[in-house]
């Protein structure tokens, strides 16, 4: 409870009279001067806050009726103005945004929500590529939502002007990022993320039949070397892992990333689906979904007519329930659910 004493800067005249500056939690500062000795008692206010009381002609009143102590008059006099003055929800609050909002490039501003409870700004970059930031006005702190490779970082006294300087900083330095998974996006055949956002900086690409690549750039250096992983049995991927470790010296940042990935795999990579190439499997082959608990199915049947791909812990389960399942040193053996060929995987049961 707000006490006089909690308000350093409140002055005890006497017992019953006071007079100072109440503090509220914004640090804002307000003058007031009250005298208990006096029936009814007497309040006097800075203008700024007799311009708030005049919006609620009979708040003052009520909370002396409710304050029978100079004490309580104090404490419900603060829980009143946190109320109107500092609450997001308040006039004042919602007038200091729609201002801020007004300030903005009016090309900036792509909606504004009817309770005003959330802005999207938007910024178009250097390749014409549109971005936006939702701000979520549900607290003094807002929440932001924006599809990048970070989080937006912005200070406790924040502004849309401060968000959108941040939000196009930010964006400014993924400019070649975004460059090169665009051209892996137009001159390969991507398969995930689905659906595609701006904030991944993966791409899963199609090699070959039932291989394919997932490679992860730095977002710091997109041009160098990515993180290359290989999906598919292990008699089909083992040629195209053995080539990166043959080649990834002769990998050059100064080529694009598709010429690059195109030499290291030996291969002019596909473009696009073809009756040849279409049928490559992504999904698990026991759920038939493709992410599982942030898992996507990663082993695969080694049966070359097969080649199923399934998640490790549906596969898992599937052994489970099989009466010939068998492991040793933490090798699981069982059968395909497809072919029923023999199969092993490193687990636990």
């Amino acid at each position: 409870m707000v006490t006089i004493a909690s308000q350093p800067q409140l002055v005890p005249l006497t017992k019953k009279s006071l007079t100072g500056f109440i503090k509220l939690s914004d640090n804002s500062e307000y003058f007031i001067s009250v005298d208990y000795n006096r029936q009814p008692p007497a309040v006097t206010f800075d203008d700024d806050l007799k311009l708030e009381f005049d919006k609620y002609p009979s708040k003052l009143a009520k909370i002396v009726e409710n304050s029978a102590t100079l004490e309580s008059f104090v404490a419900n006099l603060v829980t009143f103005l946190e109320d109107i003055l500092v609450s997001p929800t308040d006039s004042k609050h919602l007038l200091i945004l729609i201002k801020q909002v007004a300030n903005l490039p009016s090309d900036c501003v792509k909606s504004i929500d009817q309770d005003f409870k959330q802005v999207i700004l938007r910024h178009t970059d250097e390749s014409n590529r549109e971005h936006h930031v939702a701000i979520q006005l549900d607290s003094k702190t807002p929440t932001l939502t924006c599809d990048l490779p970070q989080e937006l970082i912005i200070s406790d006294t924040w502004s849309c002007q401060e968000v959108l300087r941040t939000f196009r900083e930010v964006i400014s330095q993924y400019q070649v990022l975004w460059d090169i998974l665009d051209d892996i996006d137009s001159n390969c055949w991507v398969i995930e993320p689905e659906p595609y956002t701006r904030g991944a900086v993966h791409r899963r690409i199609v090699l070959k039949g039932d291989v394919s690549l997932i490679v992860t750039l730095d977002p710091s250096q997109p041009t160098t070397l990515p993180r290359c992983r290989f999906l598919g049995s292990a008699k089909s991927i083992q040629p195209f892992q053995n080539l990166l470790d043959e080649k990834a010296d002769e990998w050059d940042p100064a080529l694009g990333m598709v010429e690059n990935l195109a030499t290291i795999s030996d291969l002019e990579l596909p473009s696009k689906p073809t009756e040849e190439n279409s049928a490559i499997s992504i999904e698990c082959g026991v759920c038939y979904c493709y992410e599982m608990m942030d898992q996507i199915p990663e082993v695969s049947c080694n049966n070359e007519t097969c080649k199923q791909l399934y998640h490790v812990d549906c596969l898992v389960e599937w052994f489970r329930g099989l009466p010939d399942v068998r492991h040793s040193f933490g090798t699981v053996f069982g059968e395909c659910p497809y072919c029923s060929k023999p199969m092993h995987i490193q687990a636990v049961l």
